[in-house]
């Protein structure tokens, strides 16, 4: 990890007053990309107990997205579709209700090409047919893992079933 600051960053972690065995950071890498995970220190301890509510609130949210943004990053179509994949679900987030014409404004796409996104999408399992909006109509849907894969983000891991 020569040059990357992992080291410091490390060197400061396990210095801290408040760092545990249990708190180990994690890292990863592979041949495009590295990860450092660092648990919040501060989380479950007497100091941050009044945030803990609103804390927990916020993360509650945060795995639906973090699951759909995973499998847009695995959706097997060239990085221009993913990109406008992630396009869409940053513009629509998991409740907005959209068709053709919505995804061709969000990406300067003709309408055919939208189309074509949609049955990508919908192939993969990414969204869903919604009634009572008119035909046509689709939201992004949290994918059914068909394994234990367990998503990591803001220091805290969740398993799907």
């Amino acid at each position: 990890m020569k040059g990357s600051g992992f080291r410091k960053i490390a060197d400061a972690y396990h210095a801290a007053h408040n760092y545990r065995d249990e708190l180990e950071l994690k890292f990863y890498s592979d041949a495009a990309s590295f990860q450092v995970t660092l648990y919040n220190l501060n989380y479950g301890t007497a100091i941050n107990a009044t945030k803990a509510m609103i804390e927990d609130e916020n993360v509650a949210i945060a795995p639906d997205y973090l699951a759909i943004e995973v499998a847009i990053d695995g959706l097997n179509a060239s990085q221009t579709t993913i990109k406008k994949a992630k396009t869409i679900f940053a513009s629509m987030g998991i409740d907005g209700i959209f068709g053709r014409s919505d995804i061709a404004a969000i990406t300067s796409d003709s309408v055919t090409a939208a189309g074509k996104l949609i049955i990508k999408l919908k192939n993969a399992d990414l969204i869903e047919a919604v009634s009572g909006f008119g035909k046509g109509k689709y939201k992004f849907k949290v994918p059914k893992q068909k394994d234990d894969t367990c998503y990591q983000a803001y220091g805290r891991s969740w398993t799907f079933d």
